[in-house]
């Protein structure tokens, strides 16, 4: 015998389905999303303190905390077709790293040296773009014991997405009262930090006679043009499509959830109107 009173009856078609929890899920996910979206994406600081102090000549390439960092040769050797040693993994505790130039003091482990008046690029190794937040830099002075003067500046020049370029040039760090050479924290002039790059070239520019600054990679600068990099401060910025991707199978979890829901909702109206 049916235990249910009639009282106790509930038409299937009288049965009210509130919001349901597939809906909840669904504007849940599209609020992470968007969470995910505004945040900004995590950083990796490249201080090469994981790689053995080498020599790299140009047209080599350095991996290293997931980006790639070609070496490009000052342009007498570029126009000769041949090589040059143009990047340097030093360790700046070392006080013997630099044999007759004048690397910066004081440091607290390795760093990156361009040398020879040549530059290097950075970028992504899985070609995802990213951002530049700072880094510390120094100038190398092509011989120890020369008196301070202002040698030139560090340039900046990067790929966007849409295949501009932009670029931006720093003064090199003075000379200390002790008359070595310190890092010094980047200060990016013009909303640098902001942009989004492919890629990313540094190298020097040094002032000629008439007062311009001369790039290394374009004009003989005669070692001058030489500096140090630490603590490279980017952050990668995945595609669009990855937040494509994601929202789609976020809103497939939500649909499914949604799905769920409303078939328990028609199996518990099905038994009590049973």
């Amino acid at each position: 015998m049916n235990q249910l009173s009639q009282a106790a009856r509930v038409s299937p078609a009288a049965v009210h389905v509130p919001a349901t929890s597939g809906h909840k899920t669904l504007f849940s996910a599209i609020a992470t999303l968007a969470l995910l979206s505004s945040a900004p994406a995590m950083a990796d600081v490249i201080s090469f303190d994981n790689l053995l102090p080498d020599v790299y000549e140009s047209g080599q390439t350095l991996n290293t905390a997931s980006y790639n960092l070609q070496f490009l040769a000052d342009p007498t050797t570029a126009a000769g077709g041949g090589v040059s040693g143009v990047g340097a993994i030093l360790d700046g505790r070392a006080g013997a790293s630099c044999d007759i130039a004048a690397c910066p003091q004081g440091g607290t482990g390795n760093y990156l040296a361009i040398l020879n008046d040549g530059g290097v690029n950075f970028s992504r190794a899985d070609h995802q773009a990213f951002t530049l937040a700072g880094f510390d830099y120094s100038f190398i002075s092509p011989v120890s014991g020369l008196p301070d003067q202002n040698w030139g500046k560090l340039q900046l020049s990067g790929t966007l997405l849409n295949g501009q370029v932009v670029s931006t040039a720093l003064d090199f760090p003075g000379q200390g009262s002790d008359g070595n050479y310190y890092f010094q924290n980047a200060s990016l002039l013009g909303g640098f930090s902001s942009y989004v790059f492919t890629g990313l070239t540094f190298n020097a520019c040094i002032f000629n006679d008439t007062g311009a600054c001369s790039n290394s990679l374009d004009f003989p600068a005669f070692n001058q043009g030489q500096f140090a990099l630490d603590n490279i401060n980017v952050s990668a910025v995945p595609e669009p499509s990855t937040y494509m991707l994601m929202l789609a199978g976020l809103g497939a979890i939500g649909m499914l959830s949604r799905r769920r829901a409303s078939g328990k909702a028609v199996a518990n109206a099905n038994v009590q109107g049973a």
